[in-house]
């Protein structure tokens, strides 16, 4: 996905949804802090943006889902899609994220994910293409490894959270 994208991609959102706050998470929140990963880099395969949108209802979230999401016809004619997200996403994110959020330019109500916040939550989801897309950001020096340890530290995780966070974070700070 492209910053364009994507910025097409949340106006249409917010003015559907008639939000006074959107939140982009995900992989393509990189994007508000890294636009240039979408030209050839490590988002140029993403396809979707996650989105969380304030305020928000079940029937909103239907129609937006209906009209954005993967298999609308926004989808089919522009080759991307918002995946509309619930607020209880929140208790995912490491304590003290909204403190963090990036402002996306050009907007006064849009705002991305940290960093760091994404590659801790990709860190102890632990799927293959997560651990890859934060491998790549450690590469590209984007994020550093001392500080997602620390903001790994900070997240409230369960005994099994804790050690398959431990056991991801080795394995992509491995030469």
């Amino acid at each position: 996905m492209r910053i364009h994208a994507l910025k097409h991609l949340v106006k249409a959102a917010g003015a559907l949804g008639e939000s006074r706050k959107v939140v982009v998470l995900g992989s393509a929140s990189l994007l508000v802090s890294f636009p240039e990963l979408g030209e050839a880099g490590l988002l140029e395969n993403t396809y979707d943006a996650d989105l969380l949108l304030e305020p928000i209802s079940k029937e909103i979230a239907a129609f937006l889902n209906e009209s954005l999401g993967q298999g609308s016809l926004f989808n089919a004619e522009k080759g991307y899609h918002a995946d509309i997200l619930h607020p209880t996403i929140a208790a995912s994110l490491p304590p003290g994220w909204e403190d963090r959020l990036v402002p996306m330019d050009g907007f006064n109500n849009v705002f991305a994910l940290d960093p760091l916040d994404l590659a801790a939550v990709k860190v102890v989801v632990g799927r293959e293409k997560d651990l890859a897309l934060v491998k790549g950001l450690l590469e590209l020096k984007k994020i550093t490894e001392e500080k997602l340890r620390e903001r790994l530290y900070t997240m409230p995780l369960g005994e099994k959270e804790m050690f398959r966070a431990g056991r991801n974070f080795v394995e992509i700070i491995k030469p």
